[in-house]
């Protein structure tokens, strides 16, 4: 599961302030734990998924393998490697979904994403989304929500990509409608806007205060 304990999450984007732009490195002052289960399993976003080594899954497909190799070239330059040696794959087996984690000597993990992959009609696998712990945080929140509304349905439809092209940096398409995801830092308190529609219709709309704290180490005023 995404470990929701008190802890930091940091993001590749900048935050504003009352009058001043801040960018550059966010730290955490604490640890992370893996994108990865936990004992409260009815809490897990990432337990409705399939959880499957690497090894079986890059050998059933090696068109998936390529596809990775080529994404993680980025991430791996700054730093990122993958945590653990498993990834999460929806039942028809279309969206596949890979934990990484940032790890710098003396500060433990700072941040940890989710590298999402669709394979699309024609057989293809492309890069769809790549989502943050605060985005996790916000989806978890939702997922609670619109379980308590409606238990029957299969929530990952309307939280996670579909595989189709993603273009929009602050929402991609899912297999009912759309989610809109836009976080806002800040040392004080960091908040996470979603938004989660099925077809034209909203149906969860919140900001999420998250429960981890932030520090940043450089600002550009």
């Amino acid at each position: 599961m995404i470990d929701l304990t008190r802890r930091n999450f940091i993001k590749n984007v900048g935050f504003v302030g009352a009058t001043t732009l801040f960018c550059g490195t966010l730290l955490a002052q604490n640890t992370f734990s893996n994108l990865s289960d936990s004992e409260k399993g009815e809490e897990n976003i990432l337990a409705q998924f399939l959880k499957s080594s690497y090894s079986d899954t890059f050998s059933l497909d090696p068109m998936l393998l390529e596809c990775y190799k080529k994404a993680i070239v980025n991430w791996e330059k700054m730093g990122y490697e993958p945590s653990g040696n498993f990834c999460y794959s929806s039942s028809d087996n279309h969206l596949k979904m890979f934990p990484m984690q940032l790890h710098v000597n003396g500060s433990g993990k700072l941040d940890a994403i989710l590298l999402c992959f669709g394979k699309n009609s024609n057989g293809e696998w492309k890069t769809l989304k790549s989502l943050s712990g605060f985005d996790l945080e916000a989806i978890t929140v939702a997922m609670k929500e619109l379980k308590t509304k409606n238990n029957s349905a299969d929530i990952t439809h309307y939280l996670f990509p579909a595989p189709v092209q993603q273009v929009n940096p602050y929402s991609f398409e899912t297999k009912r409608g759309s989610v809109f995801l836009k976080t806002i830092l800040s040392p004080e308190q960091t908040s996470t806007k979603i938004i989660v529609t099925e077809g034209s219709n909203i149906i969860f709309q919140k900001e999420v205060i998250s429960q981890h704290s932030l520090v940043v180490n450089s600002i550009l005023v």
